[in-house]
């Protein structure tokens, strides 16, 4: 199983680095009022890239022992997730938004997710993981649950918003820039799938409270999965729009 999740998220973690350095080299081709959005999405593809590599069993091992405490790496790697989650949440409101509520959108998704930081910081803080991981095998501490639940219920209700703005703006695109519609529908097809893996995650540690639980090792399985497959179907999505704006005649959104 650390054979294929190591598979999955390096396979994740080449993508996203492949998607921020293409960002990185068509930045300088957009709009100036879009630059809000372009920053924030080369920073959802690179620290999307750092969860990956720390997501890899091996890396994760490694961190683990280089620190001293177990689920370090795990830990890490879920932050940046949120960090993630949330510049693409920045994005798309910078794509969608008039100029006036910006700000206010922006600085209500940035306190979300300072406050979905903070929250998991301090219950990883407050979970003993010398004796436990913060996975759904143990899904039965009280601790590890109420970390997993948080990081999840952030994770799809950002998945969500994504989605289903992302699709929107495919939707929008699809006559004029049949490219970049197509990245976008991607990523909001990856949004989806970010929907259902929090979903199957939280509805595993629910199953789990009531003694009706699936097996434990269909869960490992499809966790990994569901994760790559929203990662990559968001870092290919990205890569995609920005060439597609970029082919075709000055593009209107960032």
């Amino acid at each position: 199983m650390n054979l294929l999740t190591g598979l999955i998220f390096g396979t994740c973690a080449l993508l996203t680095a492949l998607s921020t350095a293409i960002c990185l080299r068509f930045a300088h081709r957009h709009r100036p009022q879009f630059r809000l959005a372009r920053r924030a999405r080369i920073a959802a593809s690179a620290t999307c890239c750092v969860a990956s590599l720390l997501a890899i069993p091996q890396i994760a091992d490694a961190i683990d022992n280089a620190a001293g405490c177990n689920e370090t790496a795990c830990h890490l790697s879920d932050l940046s997730a949120v960090v993630f989650f949330a510049s693409l949440q920045i994005m798309i409101v910078d794509w969608t938004r008039t100029r006036p509520y910006v700000r206010t959108a922006v600085a209500v998704r940035l306190l979300l997710a300072a406050v979905v930081i903070g929250l998991l910081v301090l219950e990883f803080h407050r979970a003993d993981t010398t004796n436990v991981d913060l996975t759904s095998e143990y899904a039965h501490n009280g601790a590890v649950t109420h970390y997993l639940v948080t990081y999840l219920a952030y994770s799809a209700i950002a998945g969500l918003e994504i989605s289903v703005y992302s699709l929107r703006l495919a939707l929008a695109a699809r006559r004029q820039r049949r490219a970049a519609a197509t990245g976008l529908t991607i990523a909001g097809a990856g949004g989806v799938i970010a929907v259902a893996y929090a979903l199957s995650r939280c509805g595993y540690l629910i199953a789990a409270q009531v003694g009706h639980a699936w097996p434990l090792r269909l869960q490992d399985a499809l966790s990994p999965a569901l994760a790559g497959l929203a990662i990559g179907c968001v870092a290919i999505g990205l890569a995609v729009a920005t060439i597609g704006y970029n082919a075709g005649p000055k593009p209107e959104n960032g």
